[in-house]
Formats: structure tokens, C-alpha cells, sequence
């Protein structure tokens, strides 16, 4: 009867281990035994720690005295250690960190204070360690490890549970977690009558927008882009909203935020017009001073009825002054025109001319707006046009020492200065040499130079009195020629003679 009990004891402690190995290959790691010790000489904690607060106890006490060193050293803090934030997991014999089933981490590597064949000798605060492949020495498929996690989830270090020894890992990269809006929704009138949805929408991290359901406000809606138009057959005021559609880990979902705008459609008015302005055929340019440039404005009947008696009134900023027109006329500075009929479709175009008499600084706007009787309202419609001046300056380079004149957006003061007296040559003296020369002004030195001419004006030599002529050289002069030539015969006759 023992014999046959002992055998029902070991065949249900067997499955319970094979069961155990297989839910390490699982989802969990408390499938190991997290209560098992390791108390030997390759322990970094003695026994180990199980607990969040036991590993945090052991660690503090620091009876080994290299505890923050060690486990710093693989990245192991003492504020993850006191925050006692870790997760339970298990690495197993290939060195891969798993937690709730999930592979974290892989390639771990560990250390301990005994050798094992294969370690590699690591000194950490004085002290020799052994470090080796995290798994290499283990005798069971599994052993649990307190994990530590960054914010977003991924692994960033661990302790195991039965001896305290510290692990670093190749952190498995985590996929960020997906993300989607609906941001905002915006309407731009396109006509009275017709308006332009534009839905402002994101989704990222594996998130993606499918489409965009609008509801008009009218009873009406419609499933599209993320800009949609509508057009409303009544006038009346319309509150819109938009939903996004967003496909997330194989489901549909619709994105949280409020999309919602209103508009206004207001009674539909029969005649219409339509006025745009521009200079230089720009709504914006940049001209001289004292050059002539041309606003052209063109009003156009956009209604469906001939317009009577539209007044164009055009009045230029103090700034510029209105030179000529093409039509109508100008007076204090300001240009009106009237269009006697303007048929259905019809459009008309004028010219003015126009200048800067002086440099004014900034952007100026030039208005045009018509009025007609016809369209209800003052004035029916209005644009603009702006102009600012081009601003020149005069310089000095001193590269090149030339006075320049440039725009002032060209101005570089690393060589340019608006000191023209900085331009130019300049007769110096030069001290130590007393040489007088000619140079560009931005090279006086008045260390070495000076303007002083006479600072460089040669000094006459002291004369040298002449020494009385009571010498041989006197005597010569006396002799002459002649007398030489004498003596020289005479010295020859004498030579002759001793012979």
C-alpha cells in the first residue's frame, strides 16, 4: 500500500513539474519557484531576495558593502530598488527575460563571486566578479527575477529572486501603443450656399484612419476624405459634426474628440459683385522709391442681373501718392470711378499708377471697394493690395574699400560700415621707417602711422670740417705731371750706374 502511494506521490510530482516547465514556456513566470534560495558563495545577496521589500531591506543593510556598486554597475538603481515598482518574470536558460508571457528581453548577462568555466573576471569598486551569460549555469528551465520597466514598457534591468545577482538584457523593442484623434473640424465658405469640411485627425502606432462620417446638420450626412463639401438648398443656421473611423489591432473603432462646428447660411440675394485688386499683378511687392508701380483692379458682375451705377472708390495710404488712372479720376489722393452698367458675367479692368516720393518704413494696404444700389448693403465688396518701399543706404566695404550703395536687408556690418569717411586713402607717415605712403583709411594704425608729414621730413647731415692740405698729396699737386715723370728717369739712371 506505501509502495503504491509513494508511486502515486512521484507521478503527481513529476506532471506537476513537466506542467510547470511548460507554463514557463507559457504566459507566467510564477510557474517557477520564486521561493527558492540560492545560500552559496556566488550569491551576491546571500540567499537572495523574494520580496520587493526583503530585496529592498538586503540591499540597504549592504552587509557585503559593494551592493550599490554591483548592481549600478548593471543597471540597477537604488531608487528602482526603494521604489519597489519591479515586476515578478523569469529568464531561462537561453538568457531571454520573459513577463506575462512576453519576451522582454534577450542575450542577458549576469555576475556572481564564484567562478564558472566561461566567466569573464569583471573589477567593480575593487573587487573581482565573474560575469557570464545569464543562464549558462542554471540547472532548472527557469528562475524568477524581480524586472524593472522604463515608462513605456520596455525592460531595463533585473535582479534574480534566489541569490540577488543583478541581469542586464537586450531590451525586445516594444511596440508604442496606438494613438488617434479626431483633432478638430473647420468650415470654409466656398458660395453662399456651399460650404468645404475639413476634419483635423491623427492616428499613429499602428493606428489608421479608414474615413470620416459628417453629419450636416440638414438630415443629410456623408461618409468621405478628410475634406468634404456640401451644399444646403435653405438658408438657416447648421450645427456639423464629423467621426472618425479608425482601424486599431484589427478592429474598427471611432476616434475620441469633438469634431462639431456651425454655419450659416443666410437668404439668397439675386445680384452680386465681385472685386479683387492687386499691384504688379501681385497682392504684395516691394518698389522703389520715386519708380512708378500699378495697382490693377478688376470688378466683375457675379449675380445674375445687370448691376447700374457701381461706384469703385479706391483711397491710397498716406504714404504712397496716386500718379495717374486709366479712368475716372483722382483727388486727394483718392481714385473713384463709377461703372455706368455692368452686364451678367461682365468684367472691367483699371489701371493706376502710382509712387513712393520717400523711403517709409513697413507695409502699407491699399484698399478698393464698389457699391452699386443694386446689392443690398455698403459696400458691396472690397480688396486689397499691399506695397512696401525698398530702403538704400550708402556704405563703406571695407573689403574693398569702395562706398556702395545697397538695400538695407544687405547690409553686413562684419564688413560693411555706414561711416563713409571710412572709405577712401590717406597720405600717412609711417614712424619707424619715416616712409611716407598712400593707404585705404581702414588700415591707419595710429600706433605705427601718423597724419604729421613732418614727422617724416629727412634731417640734413652735420657737415665734417676739411683738414688743412699739408700732406704728400699737396706736395704731388705741387709737382705735377712733369716732376714725376723726372724722378722716374733719374731713378732708373741711378739703377744702371750700381750695375
Amino acid at each position: 500500500m506505501n509502495k503504491l502511494r509513494n508511486i502515486i506521490i512521484g507521478v503527481a510530482v513529476a506532471a506537476a513539474a513537466f506542467a510547470g516547465i511548460n507554463y514557463l514556456a507559457g504566459d507566467r513566470a510564477d510557474a517557477v519557484n520564486p521561493s527558492a534560495r540560492d545560500c552559496n558563495r556566488n550569491s551576491i545577496i546571500y540567499c537572495g531576495a523574494i520580496t520587493p521589500q526583503e530585496l529592498k531591506s538586503k540591499y540597504n543593510a549592504n552587509k557585503t558593502g559593494d551592493l550599490p556598486a554591483i548592481f549600478s554597475h548593471y543597471g540597477v538603481s537604488s531608487s528602482q530598488i526603494n521604489g519597489m515598482a519591479q515586476k515578478q518574470g523569469y529568464v531561462n536558460r537561453k538568457g531571454e527575460v520573459w513577463y506575462d508571457g512576453r519576451l522582454v528581453a534577450t542575450n542577458g548577462v549576469t555576475v556572481g563571486r564564484q567562478y564558472f568555466s566561461g566567466d569573464t573576471k569583471v573589477n567593480i569598486g575593487g573587487k573581482t566578479l565573474y560575469q557570464r551569460r545569464a543562464g549558462s549555469a542554471m540547472r532548472t528551465d527557469g528562475i524568477a527575477v524581480h524586472i524593472w520597466f522604463d515608462s513605456n514598457g520596455q525592460f531595463v534591468s533585473a535582479v534574480y529572486y534566489s541569490c540577488g545577482n543583478p541581469l542586464v538584457a537586450t531590451p525586445v523593442p516594444v511596440p508604442p501603443k496606438p494613438v488617434y484623434k479626431c483633432n478638430s473640424l473647420s468650415a470654409t465658405k466656398v458660395s453662399r450656399t456651399e460650404y468645404r469640411f475639413t476634419t483635423d485627425a491623427s492616428a499613429a502606432n499602428g493606428a489608421s484612419i479608414k474615413d470620416y462620417v459628417y453629419s450636416f446638420g440638414d438630415g443629410t450626412s456623408a461618409t468621405g476624405g478628410s475634406s468634404v463639401t456640401h451644399n444646403y438648398d435653405k438658408p438657416g443656421t447648421y450645427k456639423v459634426s464629423a467621426q472618425v473611423r479608425v482601424n486599431v489591432n484589427g478592429q474598427l473603432v471611432t476616434a475620441p474628440g469633438t469634431c462639431v462646428t456651425e454655419v450659416t447660411v443666410v437668404q439668397e440675394l439675386k445680384p452680386g459683385i465681385d472685386i479683387v485688386k492687386t499691384v504688379n499683378n501681385k497682392k504684395h511687392d516691394k518698389v522703389a522709391v520715386g519708380e512708378q508701380f500699378t495697382y490693377e483692379i478688376v470688378v466683375k458682375n457675379t449675380g445674375n442681373v445687370a448691376l447700374k451705377d457701381a461706384v469703385v472708390t479706391d483711397k491710397a495710404p498716406a504714404e504712397v501718392t496716386l500718379v495717374s488712372a486709366d479712368a475716372g479720376k483722382i483727388a486727394n489722393n483718392v481714385w473713384t470711378h463709377t461703372i455706368p452698367e455692368l452686364k451678367v458675367g461682365e468684367s472691367m479692368r483699371f489701371t493706376l499708377t502710382a509712387k513712393y516720393m520717400k523711403y517709409s518704413s513697413g507695409t502699407h494696404k491699399n484698399s478698393v471697394c464698389v457699391d452699386t444700389p443694386t446689392v443690398p448693403g455698403t459696400p458691396d465688396d472690397c480688396d486689397d493690395a499691399t506695397t512696401e518701399t525698398k530702403e538704400r543706404i550708402k556704405v563703406c566695404d571695407l573689403r574693398d574699400n569702395t562706398i556702395k550703395t545697397i538695400e538695407r536687408s544687405e547690409y553686413d556690418e562684419s564688413h560693411m560700415t555706414t561711416d563713409i569717411a571710412r572709405c577712401g586713402d590717406i597720405q600717412v607717415c609711417v614712424i619707424s621707417t619715416k616712409e611716407i605712403k598712400k593707404i585705404a583709411k581702414k588700415d591707419y594704425d595710429e600706433n605705427t602711422m601718423t597724419t604729421d608729414m613732418s614727422k617724416c621730413a629727412e634731417v640734413p647731415p652735420t657737415p665734417v670740417k676739411e683738414l688743412p692740405h699739408t700732406g704728400l698729396t699737396d706736395t704731388m699737386s705741387v709737382i705735377g705731371i712733369g716732376g714725376l715723370v723726372g724722378v722716374g728717369a733719374a731713378y732708373m739712371a741711378s739703377r744702371r750706374n750700381l750695375r
